[in-house]
């Protein structure tokens, strides 16, 4: 790609020259509106066919192009105006046609001309362009319901003349479009199993257009759909036969691979073959298969935990459910959530008990067919929650308000009733019932389900903690603990000046006798991990964070100039040993993560990195964090372990104390944390804090709590 790029900017300089010598050479400018597409520059590309038309206004591939252009700018009115000159110059171009109809159905909702403009493609081409019979079935999806887009189809899939060149692929994939949207229109009817039944007929159909020797990601695309039906069906025969099928073309794609990198990404690709796999063995409602689907998800997660390793083919050993219980006793429990294409499973695991797996209840009936579209209904509720919640975030984040008005927006003012909501989707109260007599909670989430605070959903008499997989909890409960004498020893990395980072670690400088500010500029990654190996104890980093869900080797803290310390750091170090460290706190911006991109599969993240390095404890943030509010609480959580509560309870006792902190009560605590502070610099700034709250005595209601929205 940027070796592309590079030749892009190459050819645009040469044809500025170009046209600086002969500025009425139409060619030039022309080709000069293809190359600045090409860099993404559409509005110059739409000026440099200007030009052209200005020059030569009958060219019929300068209309076309300039369409193109104008569609990337999202000015679709003019698009349909360039494209239609294009027709008006050229009228038998069959693509044109079939874009123009894909932009007045797509873009512009004007389903009866784009209905129009694909069967004139369709005549120009003797119906056998399987594109336009494609977007003529989804202009009728939009307009008339799926029932006429399926009748479409299937009268593109008679037309399409064997001697074709493109039969093969033409007919597998309108018999894939066929399928997915019976699939998916199946799950909004009363009756879904008619449609599904179909649904698979389709399927196997494109598989047979769709071959894995011509068409191997397609067919594996499309075998992944099947899978995917024959679980909702409960077709546990055919389901076995495919699944090995899949499993042994996916090996032949892998062993293809160059890199480790190409190699994971195809195997993320199709994690559906892993999850449908687990609600597989959850139909017969056995126990033991309940017992070996868990197995199954909890293997899915180590195997994508163990890809940050340099080894990415490395399979864990196989965790068995009496090893699960080894995490427990008698008032800890376990929730394991996994998300397949089909369903949103709930494993609950008490000590010396068979799991409870908990199915959803919104149905009337017990039939087994009402349960598969419950769990649908459920799963779809979810699917819906989670693209609002991360739309909200983004815009929240992407600066669409002011900071002084951040307050106003949709994802800080719905936040309280969007976690109602969730609680509601995952059938908490339902849960709970099931906790008699547990105080502690391990709560173990599956793909979005790491980006949410959960624990926030369950009463708060319960102390909660989580893990990426049992496989991590198992190994850090063997190891040496630390805990033989209380902890002293703090390392501190702070980078940036805001002035609140600076209070909390004044703060904690004084609450730890062996406190080691890392203040070495620039903080970089080697200065970094080598203090990490130097020191134990604690490890507070107060700074910011990313994470990447698709390259998760490369999620970083962000240190100074430009340098990160990566997931791939963490892992890859051999002498980076974090088993002396009894909690490292990631008191950053986003550190968990929250993204619009889709997690696929199991989620991997700096938490996982920290965990698996034999940290005990790891405390990250999951959205951007307010560093006044942060502050508050960090400090009540270290001053709280250091009247000797265990990082567990210290977090749940200091999150509540924030929530119930008053005006009147914040302005004693900021006079208390003065005078135990010796920076000056801090203690005239909390002076001015305590003088602020006095004096707004009149604005505010001193008794009133301030930070108990979620």
């Amino acid at each position: 790609a940027v070796k592309n790029f590079d030749k892009y900017l190459y050819a645009v300089a040469s044809l500025y020259k170009a046209i600086e010598i002969k500025p009425d050479e139409y060619i030039a400018w022309h080709n000069r509106g293809i190359v600045l597409g090409k860099l993404r520059r559409y509005e110059d590309a739409v000026a440099s066919y200007d030009k052209a038309i200005e020059i030569k206004p009958n060219d019929y591939n300068t209309w076309y192009e300039q369409g193109i252009a104008l569609r990337n700018l999202e000015k679709y009115e003019d698009t349909v105006a360039s494209l239609n000159k294009a027709i008006e110059i050229k009228p038998d171009d069959y693509n044109t046609w079939n874009i123009l109809g894909a932009v007045l159905c797509d873009n512009l909702c004007r389903y009866k001309e784009a209905i129009t403009s694909f069967d004139e493609a369709l005549r120009l081409t003797e119906n056998q362009y399987w594109l336009a019979w494609n977007n003529k079935g989804m202009a009728l999806l939009k307009s008339q319901g799926y029932k006429a887009a399926i009748k479409t189809w299937d009268d593109g899939i008679k037309a399409l003349k064997p001697e074709n060149p493109y039969y093969e692929e033409s007919c597998g994939e309108l018999y894939r479009k066929k399928g997915e949207t019976l699939y998916e229109y199946a799950t909004k009817e009363s009756e879904p199993f008619t449609n599904w039944f179909a649904t698979k007929t389709s399927y196997e159909k494109a598989l047979n257009f769709l071959t894995f020797d011509k068409f191997p990601n397609r067919h594996l695309q499309v075998l992944q759909k099947l899978l995917q039906v024959c679980s909702a069906l409960g077709d546990d025969k055919t389901f076995q036969r495919r699944i090995e099928e899949g499993t042994k073309r996916l090996e032949e794609l892998l062993a293809k691979c160059e890199t480790k990198g190409q190699k994971i990404t195809l195997e993320r690709r199709y994690a559906a073959f892993n999850q449908l796999r687990v609600d597989i063995k959850l139909q017969s409602k056995d126990v033991d298969k309940e017992i070996t689907a868990l197995e199954l998800a909890e293997k899915r997660k180590n195997t994508c935990l163990a890809w940050l390793q340099e080894k990415w083919d490395y399979q864990p050993p196989n965790l068995t459910y009496q090893d699960m219980q080894r995490l427990l006793n008698p008032k800890t429990a376990a929730i394991f959530w996994h998300i397949s294409p089909n369903a949103i499973t709930t494993f609950i695991i008490k000590p010396n008990q068979q799991p409870i797996v908990v199915s959803p209840q919104r149905f009337f009936g017990n039939s087994p067919q009402s349960e598969i579209k419950a769990y649908f209904e459920q799963l779809q509720s979810f699917q819906d929650w989670i693209k609002e919640w991360k739309q909200d975030y983004q815009d929240y984040c992407q600066k669409k308000y002011p900071d002084k008005i951040k307050q106003t927006s949709p994802w800080r003012q719905k936040i309280k009733e969007l976690l109602k909501n969730l609680g509601d989707i995952l059938e908490i109260n339902r849960i709970k019932k099931q906790l008699g007599g547990i105080e502690q909670l391990i709560l173990i989430p599956h793909r979005e389900l790491h980006l949410l605070p959960l624990d926030y959903l369950f009463p708060k008499y319960f102390n909660i903690t989580y893990l990426p997989s049992f496989q991590i909890g198992l190994k850090l409960i063997i190891q040496p603990s630390i805990l033989t004498k209380p902890i002293s020893n703090l390392l501190n990395v702070t980078t940036n000046d805001l002035i609140f980072n600076s209070i909390e670690s004044t703060a904690l400088a004084t609450l730890y006798p062996t406190y080691n500010q890392l203040e070495i500029p620039p903080i970089t990654q080697k200065i970094l991990t080598t203090a990490l190996q130097k020191n134990s104890g604690y490890f507070h980093f107060a700074g910011h964070g990313h994470h990447l869900p698709d390259n998760p080797r490369q999620s970083a803290l962000l240190l100074t100039e430009s340098d990160k310390l990566t997931l791939g750091d963490i892992v890859d170090n051999e002498q980076l040993d974090l088993s002396k460290y009894e909690l490292i706190c990631l008191s950053a911006c986003e550190t968990g993560i929250t993204s619009n991109y889709n997690l696929v599969d199991e989620y991997v993240g700096l938490v996982s990195g920290f965990l698996a390095k034999g940290a005990t404890y790891v405390l990250n943030t999951l959205w951007t964090v307010d560093e006044r509010s942060t502050a508050l609480l960090m400090i009540q959580f270290y001053q709280l372990m250091k009247e000797g509560e265990t990082p567990i309870v210290a977090l749940k006792k200091a999150k509540q104390w924030l929530r119930e902190l008053s005006y009147q009560e914040l302005a004693k605590w900021y006079s208390d944390l003065g005078d135990k502070l010796d920076e000056p610099h801090c203690i005239e700034f909390i002076k001015t804090e305590v003088s602020m709250i006095e004096n707004d005595g009149n604005k505010i209601t001193l008794n009133e709590t301030i930070y108990d929205d979620p």
